[in-house]
């Protein structure tokens, strides 16, 4: 019988033992190595996206929350800025400007408001269907068309923001007109609306049914051949997907309705420090690059992950003395077993061996553990987040 036999054998029957040395060694290995590899992929998802845009120009306020939205889709307390503003960020000489709206969900997925001018400079292409057009039309990431299994032709309901505020604008219901290709990127889970659908979600932009068509005498103030004079009570159209496009109007000048960012792409360096002084100097804007803001957070991560680095060195410690505290009390234990084997001639180092190939054979398994460990918690962390 060989000693590697006989070491299989016997871990095989202290099973227990074997499991809970296993576990421990695996749970060494993965906690550093989780933590490395996931800042790692953090670190590059995060650079990649924000490597799309150089200059983002919003409301002043958090930059974080700033970049996130306009670039990573995720509506939070991010201000807004007002079309004026943006036409004329858009007409400075060597600047590109496109206009991002992310406020709004549907089933969960941002709502992202632009033109198709951004989906063109990200080479995303529908696979069915078209492109939006008018109000009320969606485009759908392929991650969101996959999750909530929809197509072209089927109808779609944006989330209502404030549940038991009766004055918040209420949900509006969008046709599904396209499905992107697959980009492997965040836009996979987005849905793709122009800025006037936007604009409606805010309240801004109404439609009425036809007046005419109205018959509740307590909603008819009066009624003559070429005009009817309507109650406030009439509730607006919300419903996009039935209603004409061309009945529902803006109640605000367009130099004032609100956007949340532009993603300015400046001809040169030179435009890009010039454009960031003047909007930065003003008292209303920001302007900031979005991988310095990126490296900022991934510093704070990065010092983060020191406290696992060392919590994963205490495991560490801990795990190699409890694994020489059980090799030593396993060594009495089988003192007998260990003579017999001299007794019967086996050869010099055959103990030293044996105990060789079951610490070997344990070190394998936790690493397999560990991997297994650290492949789990990318794949959760991919789905949490989305980023990786």
């Amino acid at each position: 019988m060989g000693v590697l036999h006989m070491a299989l054998r016997h871990l095989l029957y202290r099973a227990g033992r074997s499991l809970i040395l296993v576990a421990c060694v695996g749970i060494a290995l993965a906690l550093p190595a989780a933590s490395r590899v996931l800042v790692a992929r953090f670190d590059a998802a995060l650079h990649e996206r924000a490597e799309m845009a150089p200059v983002v120009v919003g409301a002043k306020g958090s930059r974080f929350d700033l970049v996130f939205s306009s670039l990573y889709f995720r509506p939070g307390r991010a201000g807004v800025m007002t079309m004026g503003a943006f036409e004329k960020l858009g007409a400075r000489a060597g600047v590109e400007a496109l206009p991002v709206h992310v406020r709004f969900t549907a089933r969960g997925a941002p709502i992202v408001a632009t033109g198709i001018e951004y989906l063109q400079r990200r080479g995303l292409g529908v696979d069915d269907g078209r492109m939006f057009a008018t109000m009320g039309e969606a485009v759908l990431g392929a991650g969101v068309a996959r999750r909530l299994e929809l197509e072209v032709g089927d109808t779609l309901g944006s989330d209502q923001r404030e549940a038991y505020d009766l004055t918040s604008p209420a949900s509006i219901r969008m046709r599904v007109v396209g499905v992107l290709a697959e980009s492997g990127a965040i836009d996979d889970d987005a849905i793709f609306v122009d800025l006037q659908t936007a604009w409606l979600l805010e309240g801004i932009a109404h439609g009425h049914r036809e007046a005419a068509s109205i018959e509740r005498p307590d909603l008819l103030i009066g009624k003559t051949d070429e005009y009817v004079a309507l109650s406030g009570a009439v509730l607006t159209e919300q419903d996009v997907t039935t209603a004409d496009a061309a009945s529902f109007h803006i109640h605000a000048d367009r130099a004032d309705l609100p956007i949340t960012a532009a993603l300015v792409y400046p001809d040169t360096e030179k435009t890009s420090t010039i454009v960031r002084t003047a909007i930065n100097a003003t008292t209303d804007l920001q302007a900031v690059e979005p991988t310095r803001v990126i490296d900022e957070l991934m510093a704070f991560v990065v010092r983060v992950r020191l406290v696992f680095d060392a919590l994963a060195l205490v495991l560490g410690v801990s795990t190699v003395a409890l694994i020489g505290l059980i090799s030593a009390l396993s060594y009495r234990v089988r003192e007998d077993e260990i003579r017999t084997l001299t007794e019967i001639g086996c050869a010099r180092f055959a103990v030293a061996r044996l105990f060789g190939y079951e610490l070997g054979v344990i070190l394998a398994l936790g690493a397999v553990v560990a991997a297994a460990l650290v492949w789990g918690a990318v794949a959760g962390a991919q789905m949490v987040t989305g980023l990786m």
